[in-house]
């Protein structure tokens, strides 16, 4: 597989600020799965409610609506920036 691919120890060791989904619609995972996952309701991106749901369609088939995608993904990082 040419995709990076992170661990969820390292996931776990890291405590991300912001998880971003693009697994929704193929693999019903939300909010409520991340959270559900061993070692990771306690991370701040779950406790703070920073899982980001993206469209899989978008977000595996780059296209004009690209455009979309960034600008939810920007918007989420900007929302946490600012609480920072």
């Amino acid at each position: 597989n040419e995709y990076p691919q992170l661990s969820a120890e390292v996931i776990v060791e890291k405590d991300p600020d912001l998880i971003f989904l693009a697994d929704v619609k193929c693999c019903a995972q939300s909010a409520a799965t991340v959270a559900a996952r061993e070692g990771w309701g306690a991370l701040g991106a779950v406790t703070n409610g920073n899982i980001v749901e993206l469209d899989d369609d978008i977000a595996s088939r780059w296209g004009p609506r690209l455009v979309e995608l960034l600008a939810q993904v920007a918007g989420a990082i900007a929302k946490v920036s600012a609480g920072s």
